[in-house]
């Protein structure tokens, strides 16, 4: 699966998401964080892991829920089919 743009609800910024499990999101900004409210008031700095908007966060989550945004599933090897190591 490919990422897929998706706009944020609140602000209408723009990312491309890729879902991999509930817990599990990749999110690339299109543009600069700073062009989010949120963020840019939150007054972390440029670079930082910690920044997050929970606006665009409810945005995906609500995508899913809708299957605007479909989630990729990631099928790990079992039994036989598990790569041993030598």
């Amino acid at each position: 699966m490919t990422m897929q743009a998706l706009s944020c609800e609140k602000c209408g910024v723009g990312v491309l998401v890729e879902k991999f499990s509930p817990a599990h999101t990749s999110i690339q900004w299109e543009s600069d964080t700073s062009e989010c409210p949120l963020i840019s008031r939150s007054g972390s700095a440029p670079g930082d892991h910690g920044r997050e908007c929970s606006a665009l966060r409810d945005s995906i989550d609500r995508a899913v829920a809708r299957r605007v945004l479909t989630e990729s599933h990631i099928e790990l090897p079992v039994g036989p089919k598990l790569p041993r190591l030598h």
